[in-house]
């Protein structure tokens, strides 16, 4: 059996170019389509998702009813040569989708930029700094805190802010502005 191959966020770039989309809930995974190295055209994610689950199990989740309905509406659909168009939509609607470029811009806002604020699990809050030494800083920002904004009072360093995000799954950025009284 397939296994349906996952989108690599790195390649959101090409996707874009291609005018692909994201669908953001199969099974849990995100898949792409408009990638040569992924799904170059609906057709491919249908033959995969089918060989993983079944054409009736794609056909009730594309609210077809069965397999059979589906098959003569993408037929009946279809003006050749192939317009993918219904399928597509169908596919957007049951899986979350998204263009490329909306893809684009939620990855801009997840990613971390300096003087963002930025949270973990237990309520720390940390602004991202560059430091002296030109490091990447979680400065303690917590107001509540005595040692909040002061030298060396951090909860990690990196040299690149990539690595700093990385290193640090379990913070996320927050809509929160800072008011020191």
């Amino acid at each position: 059996m397939n296994r349906l191959k996952e989108f690599n966020e790195k390649h959101i770039k090409d996707l874009q170019e291609v005018d692909g989309f994201v669908l953001q809930d199969v099974k849990g995974k995100t898949v792409a389509i408009g990638l040569d190295s992924e799904y170059p055209s609906i057709l491919d994610f249908i033959a995969d998702y089918i060989d993983h689950y079944t054409a009736s199990a794609l056909a009730l989740y594309l609210n077809f009813g069965s397999t059979r309905n589906m098959l003569h509406q993408i037929y009946v659909e279809t003006i050749f040569p192939f317009d993918d168009t219904h399928l597509k939509v169908r596919l957007m609607n049951a899986f979350d989708g998204i263009s490329a470029d909306d893809y684009a811009k939620k990855l801009e806002e997840k990613q971390w930029h300096l003087g963002d604020i930025v949270e973990d699990g237990k309520g720390h809050k940390a602004m991202i700094v560059l430091d002296d030494n030109l490091a990447y800083e979680l400065m303690n920002v917590n107001v509540e805190d005595k040692s909040a904004f002061k030298v060396f009072s951090y909860f990690d360093v990196s040299d690149t802010l990539n690595k700093l995000q990385d290193g640090n799954p379990e913070w996320h950025k927050v809509n929160a502005k800072l008011v020191i009284v």
